[in-house]
C-alpha cells in the first residue's frame, strides 16, 4: 500500500471518529458507502447532526454553568437544519436553555441536567403564568414557536426547586401581611421573587413534540407546560416531587390540542395531570380551549389530585379521555373544577377504568365552586358562567376516602348530561353527594360509606338511578336521600336489612318521583318522607 493511500485511510478513520458530533448522519453513509445504489436519504435525514455537548466545553462538574455550551449545540443543530444534541452521564449545571426546531435533546442514562439555583442566572420573558399573561423567569428548557422537538433519553432533569420553594413561601407571607389576595397584582417590593418562578419545560406556539423517558424532579413551579401548543406527546416520563412543594404541577396543558399523556408515573405537590385554558373571562378577548386529549396508563402518587381539569378554564375544555389509570395517595382523583368568573364550556369528558384509593380528600369532585363561593346565593347567570356539560365516568374502583364522588353544579347553570356507570365505592366517610344537576343517569353503582345516606340528591331534574345498591348502610339510616328533586326514576335498587328505608323525600319542591323493581327486605320501607315532604310525589310501578 502507497504512502498516499494509507494516508487517505488514516484521514477516513479520523473524520469517521469524529462524524457522532461534527458530521451529518448522510454524510458518514456516504463516506462508507459511495457506491450505494439505494435511493438518497431524504432531506431531514441530510441535515441531522449529532452533537455532545462536551465537544462545546461542557463539564459535568455540577457548578461550572454550562448554559453557554449546551446552547451552542442547540443553534449548531438548527443551523443545520435539525439533528441531536446528547447531554452523557454526569452533573451538568446550567441557567435557562432556548430549544430550536428540529431538534432532539437525548439524556442518556446517568445525566443530570440541573437548574441553576442562582435566581440572577434567569432571564424573563413574556409568557403565562397560572392563567394570565405577565412577564416571567424563563424556564431551564423554553421553546417558543417551534416544531419538530424532542425530548428524550434516562437521564435526569433536576430543577433544585428548594429556594424557589422557600421564596414563595416567604413571598406569599408577605402579601398575606400586606393583605393582597388572588394572583394579582404583582408581587410587591421587598419580595424575594420579582417575577413568577420558572418550570422546568415552557413551550409556547410549539408543534409536534415528543417528551419520553426521563426523569424530572424537584422543578421550582409545574414541571412540564405546553402553551397554545399542538401535537404533544408525553409518554413513559416519570415526574416526582416533595408532597409539599408550591406549586409543582406535574403536566400542564394550557390551551393545547391534540395531547397524549400515556405510561407516566408522577408524583408532586400539586395536581399531577390538569388542562387549563386560561384564568379569566376576558370581554372581547379571544381565547384558546384545551381540546382533543388523552391521558393513559398512568400512575398517580402524591399530588391534589389525579387528573384535574381547571380551575383556569375561561378557553374552554373539550373531548378528554382518561383510563387505566391509578391514583394512590392522591388528595382527590379525578378532579373537575371552575369557579364563577371563569366563562365557558367545559364538555365531552370521558374517565374509565381508574382506580382510586388511599385518597385524602375527594376521590371524584366534579364542582363548580373552587373559590369558595356561596352556594345559596342567587346569582343571575352571565358570559363569565362556566357550562359543565357530557360527563361520563365508568368502571371506577374507590377504595378509602374520606368522601367518595362530589358532584356540584351552580344553582343558575347545573351540570347536564352526567353519568356515573360501573362504580364501586368503599370505605368512605361520606358516599355519593350531588346538586344542581340536570339529565344524569346512575347505573350499576355500589356504594359503602361510614356515615349519612349511601347517595344525597339535592336540586336534581331529570335523574335516572337504576342497579344502585349499599350492602353496608349506616343503622337506621336510608340508602338514597333526595330533596328538591324532579322527574326522577329509581329502578331496580336495594336496601339493606340495616337501612331504615331505600328512598326518603325531604322537604317540599319534589315532584314525580317513580319508584319501580326495587328489591327491599321486610321490614324496610320502600320510600320514607321526612317532615314537610309530599307524599304524592311518588308513583310507585310494578
Amino acid at each position: 500500500m502507497s504512502t498516499k493511500q494509507l494516508q487517505g485511510r488514516r484521514k477516513f478513520v479520523r473524520d469517521l471518529a469524529v462524524g457522532l458530533t461534527a458530521v451529518p448522519v448522510s454524510g458518514m453513509a456516504q463516506a462508507i458507502s459511495t457506491n450505494s445504489t439505494s435511493p438518497p436519504m431524504s432531506r431531514q435525514s441530510d441535515r441531522r447532526y449529532i452533537l455532545d455537548i462536551r465537544d462545546f466545553g461542557a463539564i459535568p462538574d455540577n457548578k461550572t454553568l454550562a448554559t453557554k455550551s449546551i446552547q451552542s449545540a442547540f443553534d449548531r443543530c438548527h443551523e443545520a437544519g435539525g439533528g441531536k444534541v446528547v447531554i452523557p452521564p454526569g452533573r451538568y449545571l446550567s441557567a435557562p436553555l432556548f430549544l430550536r426546531s428540529h431538534l432532539e435533546l437525548e439524556l442518556l442514562p446517568g445525566a443530570y441536567l440541573l437548574g441553576s439555583t442562582n435566581f440572577d442566572d434567569y432571564p424573563t420573558i413574556q409568557g403565562r403564568w397560572e392563567g394570565l399573561d405577565r412577564t416571567i423567569f424563563a424556564s431551564l428548557l423554553t421553546g417558543q414557536d417551534l416544531e419538530n422537538v424532542t425530548i428524550s433519553g434516562r437521564g435526569t432533569i433536576d430543577g433544585q426547586g428548594q429556594g424557589w420553594w422557600d421564596a414563595h413561601r416567604e413571598t406569599q407571607a408577605l402579601r398575606r401581611k400586606l393583605a393582597l389576595e388572588g394572583r394579582e397584582p404583582e408581587n410587591p417590593p421587598g419580595s424575594p421573587l420579582k417575577w413568577p418562578r420558572p418550570r422546568l419545560i415552557n413551550l409556547y406556539r410549539c408543534k409536534n413534540v415528543h417528551i419520553s423517558g426521563i426523569t424530572i424532579v424537584n422543578s421550582p413551579s409545574w414541571n412540564v407546560h405546553p402553551v397554545l401548543c399542538e401535537d404533544i406527546c408525553i409518554d413513559g416520563v416519570t415526574i416526582w416531587g416533595p408532597g409539599d412543594s408550591p406549586n409543582t404541577d406535574g403536566i400542564d396543558p394550557d390551551s393545547c390540542r391534540l395531547v397524549r399523556i400515556s405510561n407516566c408515573y408522577i408524583s408532586t405537590g400539586d395536581d399531577c395531570v390538569v388542562i387549563k385554558s386560561g384564568y379569566k373571562y376576558q370581554p372581547g378577548v379571544k381565547q384558546i380551549p384545551s381540546e382533543d386529549i388523552t391521558v393513559a396508563n398512568c400512575v398517580f402518587g402524591t399530588g391534589h389530585a389525579g387528573v384535574a381539569i381547571g380551575s383556569e378554564t375561561s378557553g374552554g375544555v373539550r373531548n378528554v379521555t382518561v383510563s387505566n389509570c391509578v391514583c394512590n395517595g392522591t388528595r382527590r382523583g379525578l378532579y373537575i373544577k371552575s369557579a364563577r368568573g371563569r366563562g365557558n364550556i367545559v364538555e365531552n369528558y370521558r374517565a374509565s377504568n381508574v382506580v382510586l384509593k388511599n385518597i385524602l380528600d375527594t376521590a371524584v369532585h366534579v364542582g363548580m365552586f373552587y373559590t369558595g363561593s356561596d352556594r345559596t346565593a342567587h346569582v343571575e347567570k352571565n358570559e363569565a358562567t362556566p357550562t359543565f356539560r357530557n360527563f361520563h365516568f365508568s368502571d371506577i374502583i374507590i377504595e378509602q376516602a374520606p368522601h367518595g364522588i362530589i358532584v356540584e353544579g351552580l344553582p343558575e347553570n347545573p351540570i347536564r348530561e352526567f353519568t356515573l356507570e360501573n362504580v364501586s365505592v368503599n370505605g368512605v366517610g361520606t358516599g355519593l353527594n350531588c346538586s344542581n344537576t340536570q339529565q344524569a343517569r346512575f347505573d350499576r353503582l355500589t356504594v359503602n360509606s361510614d356515615t349519612g345516606p349511601s347517595f344525597s340528591f339535592s336540586d336534581v331534574r331529570d335523574l335516572d338511578i337504576s342497579r344502585a345498591r349499599s350492602a353496608k348502610a349506616v343503622p337506621e339510616q336510608v340508602v338514597i336521600r333526595m330533596e328538591r328533586a324532579e322527574n326522577v326514576s329509581v329502578t331496580s335498587c336495594q336496601a339493606p336489612e340495616s337501612s331504615r328505608a331505600l328512598l326518603e323525600i325531604h322537604g317540599p319542591g319534589s315532584r314525580n318521583v317513580i319508584l319501580a323493581l326495587n328489591r327491599v327486605p321486610k321490614g324496610v320501607q320502600e320510600v320514607a318522607f321526612a317532615e314537610g315532604a309530599d307524599t304524592s310525589v311518588v308513583e310507585k310501578r310494578a
